[in-house]
C-alpha cells in the first residue's frame, strides 16, 4: 500500500521493509533504496510460557535448543506472507524444523492485537521488532527466545528498514530530501549519543502506557542499528539479497549489487546531508 502511494506520487518517500522494496524493484518497478532506517534485523521471536513450557527450554539454552521449541506453534503476523512469518518460518529453519509444516501462521492484525492474542493463547508467539518482546515479558505472557540481529551475527546486519524513493527524483524534491536524511542522521546521533535520554523523548511522546525501563531496554538493543548514518554498502546489499533468498523470497536476478549501485541504491542523500 505505502510503495503504491509512492508510485502514485502522493508521497515523496515511503518507510518500508527491505524484503518488500527488492520485491518490487525486482518486478521492474521504479523504486531506489535512499537510507538505511535501521541497518540490522530487528525482530526478536517471543513463545508463550506455556510453549516454552511445553518445549522445556531454558533462556540459557543452546540458541538451536531453543528454536526447536517452535516445533508445533501458531505465530501471530500482521500480514499473511509479511515479513514477520518470512522470518519466523527462516528461524524454524535454522533450528532443524522444517519451515512449512512445523509452525503456522495467523492472521493477528497490528501488534496490539498480537498482544492481545498472546495474553489471550489464540497464539503461542509472535516475530515483532522491539519493545514489543519486551512487553510481553513485562506482562508475564512470554518471553523473547531470540533476536535475530544479535544471534546471526554478520549474517542478519543488513538494511532492514529502508526509506525509498521513486526515480528517476525529481531535481525539485532533492532538497527535501537531502533535508529528511540530516534529520534522521541527527536523530540517529543523539540516541548513539545518549540512548537513556532518547528512549525517555521517545516514550513520552510515543510510547506513554510504556514502562521507561521497559523503553529503554528497546532502545538500548535498537541502537546499533542506526550507527552507520543509513549508508549503503555493496557488501550489506550482497547479504540483504542472499538473506532474502533464505527466507524464501527470490527478489529477481537482476538484482545485482555492484551493478545496481545509483540504480536500485545510492548514497547519494546520505553523503549529501552529511556534506
Amino acid at each position: 500500500t505505502t510503495l503504491a502511494a509512492l508510485d502514485a506520487g502522493d508521497i515523496d518517500l515511503a518507510a518500508v521493509g527491505s524484503e518488500t522494496a527488492l520485491r518490487a524493484i525486482g518486478k521492474g518497478q521504479p523504486f531506489q533504496l535512499v537510507y538505511s532506517l535501521m541497518s540490522k534485523i530487528s525482530l526478536e521471536l517471543v513463545l508463550s510460557n506455556d510453549a516454552i513450557a511445553r518445549a522445556g527450554i531454558k533462556p540459557t539454552d543452546p540458541l538451536d535448543r531453543r528454536l526447536k521449541a517452535m516445533k508445533g506453534v501458531t505465530i501471530g503476523v500482521s500480514a499473511v506472507g509479511g515479513a514477520q512469518e518470512s522470518a519466523a518460518r527462516w528461524l524454524a529453519a535454522q533450528g532443524g524444523l522444517n519451515p512449512k509444516t512445523d509452525i503456522q501462521a495467523a492472521l493477528a492484525g497490528a501488534p496490539p492485537a498480537i498482544q492481545a492474542a498472546l495474553e489471550n493463547k489464540r497464539v503461542d508467539g509472535f516475530v515483532l521488532s522491539p519493545p514489543e518482546g519486551a512487553l510481553a515479558e513485562d506482562a508475564g505472557t512470554g518471553r523473547i527466545v531470540s533476536r535475530i540481529g544479535d544471534d546471526f551475527g554478520k549474517r542478519t546486519a543488513v538494511p532492514y528498514l529502508v526509506l525509498v524513493a521513486k526515480t528517476p527524483v525529481p531535481e525539485a524534491k532533492v532538497p527535501a530530501i537531502v533535508a529528511t536524511v540530516k534529520a534522521l542522521q541527527a536523530a540517529s546521533a543523539q540516541v548513539i549519543a545518549d540512548p537513556a535520554a532518547a528512549s525517555t523523548a521517545i516514550q513520552q511522546a510515543f510510547f506513554p502506557k510504556i514502562k521507561p525501563d521497559v523503553m529503554k531496554a528497546a532502545i538500548e538493543g535498537l541502537k546499533g542499528g542506526v550507527a552507520d548514518g543509513g549508508r549503503f554498502s555493496v557488501q550489506s546489499i550482497t547479504d540483504l539479497i542472499a538473506f532474502i533468498g533464505e527466507v524464501g523470497t527470490n527478489p529477481g536476478a537482476n538484482l545485482d549489487p555492484v551493478k545496481g549501485e545509483t540504480v536500485f541504491w545510492t548514497n547519494r542523500y546520505v553523503d549529501a546531508a552529511r556534506g
